[in-house]
């Protein structure tokens, strides 16, 4: 996965390696079209150099799929028949559609010349006949050079560029790409949760809850002064080449310069202090085994992060002052023994693994909608986990009262009933009342909802 990783001498492609699999493709191609007498789309990818496979060109070409994939539902275009090839001159993907060619060639082009990522895509698109579409017939204009942006044909005819250049620039437009997205994940999953609404005794677009210091506004400044700071530590997974426990405490210096943005941007209030551990400790991981494994495996991902995280948490915890606890979740735990967010990672976050990801996962399948599928999410979380923000402003009662008030609206059909939902605005003005903010599951909603998007992106397919 890393830029300078040799390449394996069973990967390492030679001149006779893409002859053949030129001849194979054009074998294939002709059978196709001789079965089904309609247009054909081949897609595969521009990547130089002596490997053209690997986790991370993988990603690349699964992303182009879906885009494709996408873009023919969009456009009513049927697909017939399609087939995938796997081998180490590349991966490629044979689709016989049905539609206008010269609207699927147009198609394919839009895509092509949509972002970096498009650049590496390579989409050829045949007529019945077997005559392969230019761009020139439709009076597009040809492909640029992904380093410096002159037409593509000039620069491949004069060797412009280096193999090298061109591998490491392909490499960057890659690697951005899965740091894009873990940050736009992120953003999507801090700005979720706060979005949906109603939620009990929490800021959402309604209302502020039970907090008189925030709203809306103020959890928007916090997620822009934070995001950078998560998106660098995403970062540091991707690149990471040390150990599990190494990364975590090179994380932690990290968290610090967050929370410092955090209060700066909010004026001192404290909005996002402890997602800014767990998710910044969860993306930071997830990258990591990217980076390894070249794809997302949550359930992996979240054992590997207990494991990693126990012996210095407990060392942590081994050296709290029972006498002068000095934080919040210093004084739970000398009174109640409670290990808050810090025994979730501990654990594994089995919240999320067991409760919160199962219940998106299912919600997608049904094709809920995306607030009642928070909502429905939150309300599962707080009627089964011990969350120490209740606890904070209150005590053991309370946190059951409002476990057993989240499972009451959820017997009633929760988020995804009239009867449910009335129950949910009703419990907001008890929680209001009564001062109950339930903010530990909503940051665990956050957690699941940025590893969900991660698995739908990235998960082994």
């Amino acid at each position: 996965m890393k830029k300078n990783d040799p390449v394996p001498p069973e990967l390492a492609v030679e001149v006779e390696d893409m002859l053949r699999a030129r001849d194979g493709r054009v074998l294939a191609q002709r059978k196709l079209l001789e079965r089904y007498h309609k247009p054909l789309l081949f897609f595969t990818m521009n990547i130089p150099g002596p490997r053209k496979v690997s986790p991370l060109v993988r990603i690349g070409f699964e992303e182009g799929v879906r885009r494709v994939e996408l873009a023919l539902d969009e456009a009513s275009v049927p697909v017939l028949f399609t087939k995938v090839i796997a081998y180490k001159t590349g991966y490629e993907k044979y689709y016989v559609l049905d539609g206008d060619v010269k609207k699927i060639k147009a198609l394919t082009s839009a895509l092509e010349n949509a972002d970096r990522l498009g650049r590496l895509f390579d989409m050829d698109v045949l007529d019945v006949d077997g005559r392969k579409l230019s761009r020139q017939e439709l009076g597009l204009p040809g492909r640029t050079c992904l380093v410096c942006g002159e037409p593509a044909q000039a620069c491949a005819r004069s060797r412009k560029h280096s193999v090298p250049v061109l591998v490491r620039n392909v490499h960057r437009i890659l690697e951005n790409f899965v740091l894009d997205s873990a940050e736009i994940f992120m953003r999507d999953a801090l700005e979720g949760e706060v979005a949906a609404t109603p939620k009990p005794g929490l800021v959402d677009l309604d209302n502020s809850g039970a907090h008189r210091d925030m709203d809306c506004h103020t959890f928007a400044l916090s997620t822009d002064a934070i995001l950078p700071h998560l998106r660098l530590m995403a970062e540091k997974g991707w690149r990471w080449n040390g150990d599990g426990e190494s990364l975590f405490v090179a994380l932690r210096p990290m968290g610090a310069a967050a929370e410092k943005a955090m209060f700066q941007a909010t004026g001192n209030v404290n909005t996002h202090k402890g997602i800014i551990f767990s998710l910044g400790l969860v993306t930071a991981f997830t990258l990591w085994h990217v980076a390894r494994h070249g794809y997302v495996d949550s359930g992996a991902i979240l054992r590997e992060i207990g494991s990693v995280v126990t012996p210095l948490l407990e060392r942590d915890f081994a050296k709290i002052d029972p006498y002068h606890p000095h934080t919040h979740g210093e004084i739970l735990y000398v009174r109640d023994g409670c290990r808050g967010i810090r025994g979730e990672a501990m654990d594994g976050f089995p919240a999320v693994a067991d409760i919160g990801l199962p219940a998106l996962r299912k919600f997608s399948q049904e094709r809920r909608p995306a607030n009642e599928a928070c909502i429905q999410t939150l309300l599962l979380l707080m009627s089964q986990v011990e969350d120490t923000n209740i606890l904070s402003r209150s005590d053991r009662d309370t946190l059951s009262y409002a476990q057993a008030q989240a499972g009451a609206v959820l017997r009633k059909g929760g988020a995804f009933t009239p009867e449910g939902i009335r129950a949910v605005w009703a419990l907001n003005d008890e929680f209001v009342a009564r001062n109950i903010s339930p903010g530990g599951c909503a940051d665990l909603l956050i957690l699941s909802l940025y590893l969900v998007r991660m698995e739908d992106r990235f998960g082994k397919k």
